[in-house]
């Protein structure tokens, strides 16, 4: 039985994981991966699937132009990444890559409130509430999904099984999810994080991973006391190292 606890030393959190060559479930800290939270970023992968669907988005190649002075660079994005990345016009497929806000937040705009609740819907994402505004509702707003519901999306997504959504726009997300590729694997994702409480950070990384001997769906968060460990993609490397742990992946 592999114990994660020696990765939750720091902070507390969950973690899901679902073999889909069993349909067996692992979960370490039921009542956490049962807890509402803002998906943050995360909400990308989905944003990006309501856009497709919606028409809004033609295809991954999708460009929204930068807008400096509705979106301007305050001086400490230039220095680190993927914020510095971020002052330039992007399409569907950069701008989940580097996590960009300003462009999921005027795709959003432009998908509206009426498109984004029947589809919202129809993915049945958490609680489905828009209503903190159009444009920030995953942002530490009043959208919240636990990472149990997070998998059952990713695992809808996966077998192209969103309800309502073709299976064109359910590749395409997946495609542009594509976070690393090697002989052993290929690891799909999307971190998310932001300051959601008074005192404390929320972390995500949710996605699946392809082997040469099956598929597994995963979503796990954080809560710290610090933004660096989000900075440095802890839940990325703690993704990997459980993933090794449970003989899933090499690395």
């Amino acid at each position: 039985m592999i114990n994660l606890d020696v990765y939750y030393e720091s902070f507390t959190g969950s973690f899901v994981l679902l073999d889909l060559n069993t349909g067996y479930y692992k979960i370490y800290n039921d009542s956490i991966s049962s807890q509402r939270y803002s998906p943050c970023s995360t909400f990308k992968i989905a944003n990006s699937l309501i856009g497709l669907e919606s028409k809004v988005a033609k295809n991954a190649d999708y460009l929204i132009k930068y807008d400096s002075i509705k979106n301007p660079a305050e001086p400490w994005m230039l220095k680190r990444e993927p914020f510095k990345y971020w002052m330039q016009d992007h399409t569907l497929k950069t701008a989940i890559k580097n996590s960009v806000v300003w462009y999921y937040r005027e795709l959003a705009t432009r998908i509206g409130n009426k498109n984004m609740t029947k589809l919202l819907g129809q993915i049945d994402y958490g609680n489905n509430n828009i209503s903190s505004g159009i444009d920030n509702f995953w942002l530490c707003g009043s959208l919240k999904i636990s990472a149990k519901e997070q998998v059952e999306f990713i695992k809808k997504l996966y077998y192209n099984q969103v309800s309502g959504f073709s299976d064109k726009s359910q590749k395409i997300v997946k495609n542009i999810m594509l976070n690393e590729t090697t002989d052993n694997y290929k690891l799909y994702g999307k971190t998310g994080g932001g300051g959601c409480f008074d005192d404390k950070k929320i972390g995500w990384y949710v996605g699946f991973v392809e082997t040469n001997t099956g598929s597994y769906v995963f979503a796990m968060n954080i809560i710290v006391n610090d933004f660096s460990y989000l900075m440095q993609k802890k839940q990325v490397s703690l993704t990997k190292k459980v993933l090794r742990d449970y003989k899933i992946i090499n690395y």
